[in-house]
């Protein structure tokens, strides 16, 4: 009986949560269609609209049903400087918990994801890239990048099943060459156990979200070859 209350439980998390996400997406589709499409995709407006997806994310991430959440930035890290933002990645969850750290950020996402029909117009009003777009996303980042925005990658390229660090793909490295940025390493945890890759619906636990120091790059700064394979060894030991 105890455990038939357990899984009622989880299942009405779950509907809340998915029409809870089913609203905020169609809230920030009509925000973005009057305020970009109609008002123009000024650099104020756009502003405006990363600060409304940066709001919604935390609030997200604070309130979801069953779990706690804890948020660590030891170095004080502001985001004010452009960097590549990397992340070990478990969950559908982890791109709240990315986009409630600053509102200057632009994500580098899969082709599903930009074209989605839930919140495809939400990824497109963000001026979120997919990843095959490469001519056009090179150039587009760079500006953006002038413009004080922050790129972030998921270096795994895709969730992981059972929270394991999977291989590092060099992409966020080489861009961080490429276009001479800093990168700031983000850690999650407890992302995969509430919403794993193959579950269907939440499941309670602890969600914490760890910023750590930020790699400046210098002359001394390694190959993006090297680098991938040293932040894959420093999420592996820090996932241990």
């Amino acid at each position: 009986m105890k455990n038939f209350f357990i899984t009622i439980r989880q299942f009405c998390y779950s509907v809340f949560s998915f029409c809870y996400f089913l609203w905020l997406a169609l809230e920030m589709t009509v925000t973005g269609f009057f305020l970009l499409t109609l008002g123009g995709k000024t650099d104020e407006h756009k502003q405006r609209y990363h600060r409304l997806l940066q709001r919604r994310a935390r609030f997200v991430m604070e309130h979801i049903p069953g779990t706690t959440f804890s948020f660590s930035n030891p170095e004080g890290e502001s985001f004010e400087k452009p960097a590549v933002i990397i992340s070990n990645h478990q969950s559908h969850i982890d791109l709240m918990a990315i986009m409630m750290l600053t509102p200057n950020l632009i994500i580098l996402t899969k082709n599903w994801v930009w074209h989605n029909p839930f919140y495809g117009a939400v990824i497109r009003y963000a001026d979120f890239f997919p990843v095959s777009e490469t001519e056009e996303m090179a150039n587009n980042l760079a500006a953006m990048v002038g413009k004080g925005y922050s790129v972030m990658i998921f270096p795994e390229g895709t969730r992981s099943k059972d929270c394991r660090i999977q291989r590092f793909h060099r992409g966020a490295f080489y861009l961080a060459e490429q276009l001479g940025l800093d990168i700031t390493p983000i850690f999650i945890d407890g992302f995969g156990k509430v919403l794993p890759k193959t579950a269907w619906g939440l499941h309670p636990g602890h969600l914490s979200v760890e910023v750590m120091p930020r790699i400046k790059r210098t002359e001394a700064t390694p190959g993006y070859r090297e680098m991938t394979r040293q932040m894959h060894r420093m999420y592996i030991e820090k996932k241990q």
